[in-house]
């Protein structure tokens, strides 16, 4: 193998936010106007540590998926600009703090959970518990259902007895 044959990667752009701009567009999507007059029509906003360090680093791809910049922290973007990525980043990724546990039924392995979550009831299935459970600290536990929506205990005991009970007999 010679130097020749490693593959090369592109360093990543910091994207200044001062110099960037973000707006809807009247389909849904999400423009981004660059610092040297670039505009990426239907580009993408992707937080790169979704759970650990909300609308910090978020990638900017464009249309075809290439990778653009990294935006530090949104917030330091225009008012408008702002609030357009964290609308967009909130929409592709939705997450649900479980209050309490009602109940947990499990059957042939997969466990059936009934919650109130600060947005209200939700019941979802957790298939199992390595591809679907994770610990995020001594007592935050993150939950994926299978469609891929997210359910977060903050802190496992701030919940109510019987609620940490059922979670920790179920994680």
């Amino acid at each position: 193998m010679s130097i020749s044959d490693v593959p090369t990667t592109k360093p990543t752009v910091v994207v200044d936010p001062k110099t960037v701009t973000i707006r809807s567009d009247p389909h849904g999507g999400v423009t981004v106007r660059l610092a040297d007059g670039t505009t990426l029509y239907q580009a993408r906003l992707v937080e790169a540590f979704p759970v650990m360090r909300r609308r910090k680093f978020v990638v900017v791809y464009d249309r075809d998926g290439e990778e653009i910049g990294v935006l530090r922290d949104v917030r330091g973007l225009d008012a408008e600009s702002e609030q357009v990525a964290r609308t967009v980043l909130d929409r592709s990724y939705f997450l649900s703090r479980i209050e309490s546990i009602q109940r947990i039924e499990e059957r042939y392995g997969v466990a059936t959970w009934h919650v109130i979550t600060d947005r209200g009831p939700r019941t979802f299935e957790v298939r199992s518990r390595s591809e679907g459970v994770w610990w995020l600290g001594a007592s935050r536990i993150l939950i994926k259902d299978p469609d891929g929506n997210r359910y977060e205990i903050r802190d496992l005991n701030k919940l109510d007895p019987r609620s940490r009970t059922l979670a920790e007999l179920h994680i």
